[in-house]
């Protein structure tokens, strides 16, 4: 079923088998993510490094491999989405439905706090809870939070698109996990580097550090998927130019005729 253009349910439903195991899939690779990536904040902080130096490179390596491994792992059951924000943007692109985007979303959820409880019982605390540096404001964050997002989102969409036959099977994965090592470089000591609503809320739930500006890791991630969907658009669409032959008149010429030199037609 379909709403302005919008697909909100498959028209022949979705296998159960083929749904269970794109949610699994979801789950358990959402899982990884917070596994490995934050697990690569507590390396981090346990070796002493300062943010903004080698502990940067640390946990963007751990965040960014992280992903980009999950995504090849589980890219041809779900998507390998893990994140709302994509989930959304793939639904806004036409390219899922919403009850699959919700469904995914959900399971995302999920699979980070099943995560995060495992970082919890091993360590003692859930480590890369997210929260706005002390000389960034809320307008300020929101605005990284969007652009960084933005980025994320359009990396995905690129390598989704099916226009691009060129790309090979393994651009997705390194793509997108050059991206999110890429902006934890600048987010990581500015907002934390959210970038996925369900990172972000998992984290600071069982870390227990929701606070008043934790809006901006929810909405702001959604925004960018609609504007990534929007700038996707808008860059794809060609326009074919078709000469106008409106005002041009149409002359009918008779056919030339071969004469000899005498004037006379030949046959």
């Amino acid at each position: 079923m379909q709403l302005c253009g919008f697909i909100i349910t498959n028209d022949g439903g979705m296998e159960s088998l083929n749904l269970t195991r794109s949610i699994l899939a979801e789950i358990v690779g959402t899982f990884f993510l917070i596994f490995i990536g934050c697990g690569g904040v507590h390396g981090a902080l346990t070796a002493g490094l300062p943010i903004g130096q080698a502990g940067v490179l640390q946990i963007g390596f751990a965040f960014g491999l992280g992903i980009g491994g999950a995504v090849h792992l589980f890219s041809d059951i779900s998507g390998g989405q893990f994140n709302p924000a994509v989930s959304f943007g793939l639904f806004f692109a036409r390219q899922q439905s919403l009850v699959d985007a919700c469904i995914f979303s959900v399971a995302q959820v999920v699979g980070g706090l099943i995560g995060c409880g495992v970082l919890q019982g091993i360590l003692g605390y859930c480590p890369g809870s997210v929260d706005l540096a002390s000389d960034i404001t809320e307008l300020g964050g929101f605005a990284i939070e969007l652009f960084g997002t933005l980025f994320l989102v359009l990396t995905v969409l690129s390598t989704t698109n099916s226009k691009r036959g060129h790309a090979p099977s393994y651009l997705q994965p390194l793509s997108i996990g050059i991206c999110i090592f890429t902006l934890h470089m600048f987010l990581v000591p500015t907002t934390g580097c959210g970038l996925n609503p369900a990172r972000s809320f998992v984290t600071n739930v069982v870390a227990g550090t929701l606070n008043s500006s934790f809006y901006i890791y929810i909405i702001a991630p959604m925004v960018a998927s609609i504007a990534g969907v929007y700038c996707t658009s808008s860059c794809s669409t060609r326009t074919t130019l078709q000469p106008n032959t409106s005002s041009q008149k149409t002359c009918s010429r008779r056919p030339r005729q071969t004469l000899d030199g005498f004037g006379q037609k030949l046959i």
